[in-house]
């Protein structure tokens, strides 16, 4: 039986460190990892990675790294330092991922601790079809996940983040061990938000899924502990 707890990422959707802390205590018997993204990082100066680690949990730090090669290998030098568990890059160039790669070993070996695992981004679960097609690309999002996730092993880094509805295809391309970090999983019945491309728990397991992210579901339920644990038992049932 999977170990649901291992398997599931809450997403801290709040720009406010206080709901942050109190949302992490609430979950702290539930949920063992979270992801700390964009808005939340920069809106709190980065109190939120200091609390996670204080509480001892592992932390996914969702910044999606995209700039020059140099810059985004010191950007993961930066993340290793801080001990982060889960970093992510955007799927870009081979050379600006090679870097990040050999930068987050380097580091790692350099501190004497484990290294992160580096996912790059392949298309975000907001996008469609149509929208890659008003940016100029030809391809759906399922063709272009695993282009991009074809490109990310090759390059050396960790896995991938990518819908669930593509991530048999891209484990079936990449193999079983590249890792799969899907967003955009949302529960039976609830709201999917602004994301398009959503499965439920239960299957994205079940189509291979390495970590899942959920954020809204669990944050805004009444009793985020207990919807956060239905899911942990949905995921070990799968």
């Amino acid at each position: 039986m999977v170990n649901g707890k291992d398997k599931l990422i809450v997403a801290i959707d709040t720009n406010e460190f206080d709901k942050a802390k109190e949302l992490i205590d609430t979950l702290e018997n539930e949920v063992d990892i979270f992801k700390v993204g964009l808005e939340q990082y920069v809106a709190t100066r980065g109190k939120t990675v200091d609390y996670l680690k204080e509480k001892g949990k592992k932390i996914f730090l969702d910044l999606k790294f995209h700039d020059i090669p140099n810059t985004m290998q010191s950007a993961v030098r930066a993340a290793v330092r801080d001990n982060v568990w889960l970093m992510t890059i955007h799927v870009s160039d081979m050379e600006g991922m090679r870097q990040c790669a050999l930068a987050a070993k380097e580091e790692a070996e350099k501190l004497n601790i484990e290294k992160p695992i580096i996912v790059g981004v392949t298309v975000l679960t907001s996008l469609s079809n149509k929208d890659l097609q008003d940016i100029g690309c030809n391809m759906t999002t399922e063709e272009l996940a695993i282009k991009r996730a074809k490109l990310a092993k090759e390059a050396g880094i960790d896995g991938i983040v990518c819908s669930a509805q593509e991530v048999d295809k891209i484990v079936e391309a990449c193999g079983k061990d590249f890792v799969t970090v899907c967003p955009g999983v949302r529960p039976a019945g609830a709201d999917k938000g602004d994301q398009k491309r959503v499965v439920t728990p239960a299957d994205a397991i079940n189509k291979g899924a390495h970590y899942l992210v959920v954020g809204r579901p669990i944050t805004k339920a009444e009793n985020p502990a207990q919807l956060a644990k239905n899911i942990v038992n949905e995921i070990a049932n799968a």
